[in-house]
């Protein structure tokens, strides 16, 4: 009962929003309330959850989007369907989404209308970031795990990949870490870096959008069309 009374206010209260107030200042209540600063995407956004009535794991994005987004206006049940499109079209186009090099998971997300809301993410997402690291700790030896291995060219572009699904003009920063003890090391993984993502093929895809090379938070490079070119000339 009370649950009933709770939706049919919610409804009515988002009616009056939507017929009330202009485009402009839905706009700014939904800064308010769907913006995110940092919103982390990592392989556990895809990965299965446990069921609460079976007991059992399996994907079900409804379950997980419970968990991330409890408050009721990210429940059309509990808002007008006009009023929640306006609210998850805000959220990806003004949040910022951080991804690790997880081959898969960004062009994953980009591509999957999860929120239902007709069009997929990378047609309104404008701001990402993604987190490259140059050394692979994998579990293959001790050696790898403890130390380190330079991460192979293919994994490199595997972990851009998903960059390419974005709208032109998005604002891309890439966040580059070396684990570098001398500066000579972090321009060596540096100059293999960019010639791995940013080969010629690799430069005209980029050539849309806004990007920022940030390597080891120490050096920030705006690769705009000039930027790229003097890199090319210096480097190789």
């Amino acid at each position: 009962m009370l649950e009933q009374l709770a939706r049919r206010e919610c409804l009515e209260l988002s009616n009056q929003i939507m017929s009330r107030l202009p485009r402009e200042v839905r706009d700014m209540v939904y800064l308010h309330l769907s913006t995110r600063d940092v919103e982390i995407i990592e392989r556990e956004h895809f990965r299965t959850t446990l069921d609460p009535l079976t007991r059992l794991y399996s994907y079900n994005f409804e379950r997980w989007k419970k968990q991330h987004f409890p408050e009721h206006y990210w429940d059309p049940e509990y808002v007008s369907k006009p009023l929640y499109n306006e609210l998850v079209e805000n959220y990806y186009r003004t949040s910022t989404f951080v991804f690790s090099d997880d081959p898969g998971v960004m062009k994953r997300f980009l591509t999957t209308d999860e929120m239902r809301l007709g069009l997929p993410p990378k047609d309104l997402v404008a701001k990402v970031e993604i987190g490259l690291n140059a050394v692979s700790h994998d579990r293959g030896s001790f050696r790898a795990y403890m130390f380190g291995v330079p991460k192979s060219p293919e994994r490199m572009r595997e972990a851009v990949e998903g960059l390419f699904e974005l709208k032109a003009g998005a604002r891309v920063v890439i966040r580059f870490v070396t684990e570098a003890k001398t500066g000579e090391e972090r321009d060596e993984h540096c100059r293999g870096a960019m010639e791995t993502l940013f080969d010629v093929a690799q430069r005209e895809k980029m050539r849309k959008y806004k990007v920022k090379f940030v390597v080891d938070d120490v050096r920030v490079w705006e690769l705009g069309e000039a930027m790229r070119h003097e890199w090319v000339a210096i480097h190789g």
